[in-house]
């Protein structure tokens, strides 16, 4: 089996070679409707569908266009009614979970994955892509864990691979993995200077 890199190492490195120094503040984190703005229409580009139901969801379980997050030794998933994502939001979360149960000695958790349009929560933005399968949320964890995920996170971002957001009510991490052609886009519309302000997804 070919050996995976270290998810860290990679976003670190190229954020090094960029000169750039991700920040462990969490304002570097802060929502933006820009931002929100910018993974939904990644979503639409992509051809992502936004499933309706749990059914619907299930259904594209089926078809192998979500698969499931099973947990396993470094990560796991907390009460998730439907704990499915999309391929290669599922092998993002695998590397993530063990790079932080290496530098951590605990496991990630996962506390939200698909969710369907129907199941959409009452302070959730209208432009939510949790009904794509690509986000998910994650437990915010306290002391080095809570800085080393903020600078990992913001690294991938900065390096155009996912949108995240640290979110207050309730404290966690909100990431999605955008669709592979669209990386460019989150890159240069971040580039052009967007001001940050705080917004859920």
């Amino acid at each position: 089996m070919k050996h995976l890199p270290c998810l860290s190492a990679i976003v670190l490195g190229i954020a090094a070679l960029a000169g750039v120094v991700p920040s462990a503040s969490a304002q570097s984190l802060r929502g933006s409707n820009a931002s929100v703005r910018l993974t939904h229409r990644s979503a639409i580009r992509g051809g992502l569908d936004f499933y309706e139901t749990t059914a619907q969801v299930r259904r594209a379980v089926a078809r192998k266009r979500l698969v499931v997050l099973k947990g396993n030794a470094n990560y796991t998933v907390a009460n998730v009614r439907t704990p499915y994502v999309r391929p290669e939001t599922r092998a993002f979360v695998h590397r993530l979970a063990a790079d932080y149960r290496r530098s951590c000695s605990a496991r990630l958790v996962v506390t939200s994955a698909t969710r369907p349009m129907s199941r959409r929560l009452a302070n959730g933005s209208a432009l939510t892509v949790h009904p794509t399968g690509i986000a998910v949320d994650l437990r915010r964890p306290k002391g080095r864990c809570l800085t080393w995920l903020r600078r990992t996170l913001l690294a991938a971002e900065r390096r155009g691979a996912i949108e995240a957001t640290e979110e207050r009510r309730p404290p966690h991490f909100h990431v999605a993995v955008l669709p592979a052609r669209h990386k460019s886009v989150a890159s240069s519309a971040r580039s052009s200077g967007t001001g940050r302000a705080q917004a859920k997804r």
